[in-house]
Parts: structure tokens; sequence; C-alpha cells
């Protein structure tokens, strides 16, 4: 048994002085996880983080913490101290675009690319590619998240291990992430022949995709396509009229089957430079529609993101501002971390109480066990991303507990979703976007189609599969550094 130190920028809440808890990010959940990995191998895991106030020493989910206060000008002297304190064989889980000075036989994780700004000056990038570079040269191996990163350093790097870089997806415990039980409509003494229908109905689902996930099955004819999601070739397009909503103007192409079936209608704006890809591709691009909405209860949106500016709060925001004028009876939760006192922190909080519909946006912060109550209220999960992107966890539960999401086409979210098929993937922005949303508020049924496919796509990624990896990969590192002194006081 012995000591393995993990050293990364953030892993409890350094940045609103809450030391003693974990904070709810996707990188804070993956070291969460990979200290269950450590333990479960027989050894002790420890975290060296950055502190963005003063140096702290505590212990949380039964892992020593130890924050360092340093220059935000000079993070790789920051970690050469973690690495001088650590106690056992190092894994650097952040940060490889520094220019660190790596322990010689350490492991390093790159949990996306974060330099993947346009506007981002070109010699930034190349310092970037740069301090890859050393990060290939001083790390015996480096898990990534997603083949963006794998890609990356085969296209702008050198080495010559294709076994260096290893790719290990993000995972999702799929056992807990279901989709949530259809709303009870029985007497109490019924309720348990109830739950076993549905439970069998789920069991069932996942060795057909054409079970029932969600309670209502999906409904054929519909948007153009058959059960299965194959298109239609009777569908086709009629009258179009104009029709405006929240001050923009669309154009209305309403669709039937043979002529004499009426299906959803298709909205196309006029604006050929915005366009979301429709269930029909190649015969129309499916904007949004314009009928009264069917659901007993509102429908709720929910942004399970940080609330930050790489996370894609502001086109959220902005698209928030026309959908909540656009439809009454639509509510939008944002459940993530926001960091008090910052810039976007102040931004959102003044725009959120100033809002006309304030009472229909609730912002709250989850633990990470709690999130899945919030994806079983809510009907579309929106990841819009700007920049800096894995394989996101919020995506993958969102996935797994059977929603439709909405994601831009950003870093590792192209590794989880296939435009039309199990969920819409827009370029990052507030135009597209809000052309998504309006498209599915107000499209039950290719909602439910999404979502049963989108359950099936996170099953591919489930937690214990992650797990198996990780495992290999320590036991092999571990192996090669030896831990022969066992645990240094």
């Amino acid at each position: 048994m012995g000591v393995v130190s993990i050293l990364t920028h953030s892993f409890t809440d350094g940045y609103n002085r809450e030391f003693g808890r974990v904070f709810g990010g996707g990188l804070e959940r993956y070291i969460l996880d990979l200290c269950s990995v450590i333990r479960g191998l027989g050894h002790i895991p420890e975290v060296h983080q950055l502190s963005y106030f003063e140096a702290f020493q505590t212990r949380t989910e039964q892992i020593d913490v130890f924050g360092y206060a340093y220059d935000m000008n000079d993070v790789p002297e920051a970690f050469d101290r973690m690495a001088a304190a650590a106690r056992g064989p190092v894994i650097y889980a952040s940060c490889l675009w520094q220019p660190i000075t790596y322990k010689p036989g350490s492991l390093g994780i790159c949990h996306g690319i974060n330099w993947d700004r346009p506007g981002l000056p070109l010699d930034t990038k190349q310092q970037v590619a740069e301090h890859i570079q050393l990060a290939l040269d001083g790390l015996v191996r480096i898990v990534s998240v997603d083949s963006h990163f794998q890609t990356f350093c085969r296209a702008a790097c050198t080495y010559t291990d294709p076994r260096q870089v290893v790719l290990i997806p993000n995972a999702v415990d799929t056992s807990y992430f279901t989709p949530a039980p259809p709303t009870r409509t029985l007497e109490q003494e019924q309720e348990d022949e109830w739950l076993a229908a549905w439970k069998t109905d789920l069991a069932s689902h996942e060795e057909n995709l054409g079970a029932v996930i969600s309670g209502v099955k999906t409904l054929k004819g519909k948007t153009g396509t058959s059960g299965d999601g194959e298109v239609d070739p009777h569908f086709n397009v009629s009258k179009m009229e104009e029709i405006e909503v929240d001050g923009e103007s669309y154009r209305v192409a309403r669709s039937h089957r043979n002529s004499t079936d009426w299906a959803n209608d298709i909205v196309i704006e006029a604006d050929a430079q915005c366009q979301v890809n429709g269930p029909i591709q190649g015969q129309v691009e499916k904007k949004a529609v314009d009928a009264p909405a069917s659901s007993p209860r509102p429908i709720r949106i929910i942004y399970p993101r940080r609330i930050s500016m790489e996370r894609g709060i502001i086109p959220m925001m902005l698209a928030a501002d026309k959908l909540l004028g656009a439809f009454p009876d639509l509510e939008i939760e944002f459940a993530g971390e926001l960091v008090e006192g910052s810039t976007v922190g102040r931004a959102f909080r003044y725009w959120h109480r100033t809002h006309p519909h304030a009472a229909r946006i609730n912002q709250r912060t989850y633990d990470f066990r709690d999130i899945r109550e919030a994806y079983h209220q809510a009907d579309i999960a929106v990841i819009p991303t700007v920049f800096s992107e894995g394989t996101s966890y919020a995506c993958l539960e969102a996935m797994s507990c059977g929603l439709p999401v909405i994601a831009s086409n950003v870093g590792g979210l192209n590794d989880l979703i296939q435009d039309g098929f199990n969920g819409l993937l827009v370029p990052p922005g507030e135009q597209e976007l809000t052309a998504a949303l309006v498209r599915l508020v107000q499209d039950r049924a290719e909602r439910e189609r999404l979502g049963i496919y989108a359950r099936e796509t996170a099953l591919s990624y489930d937690l214990a599969r992650w797990r198996s990896r990780w495992s290999t990969v320590l036991e092999s590192f571990l192996a090669e550094t030896g831990l022969k002194e066992g645990i240094r006081g």
C-alpha cells in the first residue's frame, strides 16, 4: 500500500474559500472518481491543488487535500512546489498546456483542449503546442478524455510510442442516472405493480430500441420519420406562410404525408446562415414550431453547467430572453456552480434579479449525488459550450436520463452527439442555439425520439468500463514506479 499524489488546479472549492467542499465541476468529479479507483487498487490518494486565497490543508471524501497559494502568472512554479511535497507517484491532473517541469516517471491527464478559441492569437496557440510537447517529453503516459486532444498531439507534436496517449472517455453511472419513471396515476396500493412494470419496460428498452423509455412510444410518421428513425419517403412540404417569434420573422412550411395526414409544422428561417439540421436531412432545415404545447405541465429546460464564459452562459442567457418571452409555459433552470464576486457571477445575478420573467428562472447548485433529480424534472438539456470541452459529464448524465440534448459542436461533444440521431449539434452562439431550443420546445415527439437514442448512447459510456480501463493504466503505472517505500510521512 502506498500514496498516489494527484496535482491539479482545482478540487475543493478554492474559488469561494469553501475548502472543505468538493467544487461541482467536471474536473473535480473526475478526480473524485479517480481517487475511488486508486483506493480500489489498495492505495491511498491525496490531492494537491492551487488556492485562490491562502494555503490550506483539509480532509474531505476520505481524501487529504493540500492547497497552495500561488502567483497567477506563474502556475508552473506552484506545480513544482506541489510535486516536491507529493508523498507518492505523481499524476498531473490538469494544466498540461502550461510549461511545467514534470517530475520524472509521472502520469498526466488532459481533460479537453481549452485553447480552441478562434480568436486566440496564433503565437499563443503555437506556444501551447510547445508546452504540450513538453508534456509528451516529460510524462510516461497521458490519458485523454476525448479524441480531439489525441488528434492534436498527433498533428502538432512528435512522439514515438503511439500508446503514450491513451483515450479513456469520461463516463456516467447508467444504473443511477436512469430515465425518470412516468408520472404515477394509480392508487397507492397499485404502486408496486406500476413500478415493477416500468422497470420491466426500461430493461426491455435497453435490449430493444423500440421499447418505451419515458412511458410514451415514438410516434410513427411524425417529423417525417418512420418509427425506426429512417426518413419517410412520403414526407413532403406544402403551404408556406410567415410567422413572428419574439420579434423575429420565420418562414413556416406546413408539412404532410401523402397530402392527407398532417404532421408537425416546420419553420425555416429566412437567413440561410442560421440553419439547424433536422431528422429529415437534405429535405428541409427544421427550425421551430409555433403550435400550442401539449404538456400537462410547463416545459423545463436545464442548463447543467458551471456559470462561466467557456460553458456558454452568455448565449444561454440571450436564448432564455427570447424563449421566456415567446413561451409563457416555459421554465429554465441553471443548475451549476457560480463563483460569487466574479464578473460573470455578478452579471448573472443582476440579469436574474431584474429579468421580467424571473419567476420562471431558477438557479441552484446541486451536489453530485442530487443532480439526477434535476434531470428528472427537465424536458430538454442544453450544453452550449463556447470553448474548452472534453466529454462532458453533464451531457452524459442528461443522455443517460433519457433527455434530448442540444449541444455545441465543440470538443468532445462531437464524440457524444450525432446530430439528429441522439441530440442536436449547433455551432456555438445564441442564434443557432435559440433556433434548436424553439424546435424542441414545440416538438414533443422529437424530444421523445432523441431521448431514447441518447439513453442508448450513454450505455456505451458506463462508469464500470471507465473504472476498468483506468485500473489497467494505473496498475501498469504503479508497477513501473514500484511504490516500494510505502507511505512517507
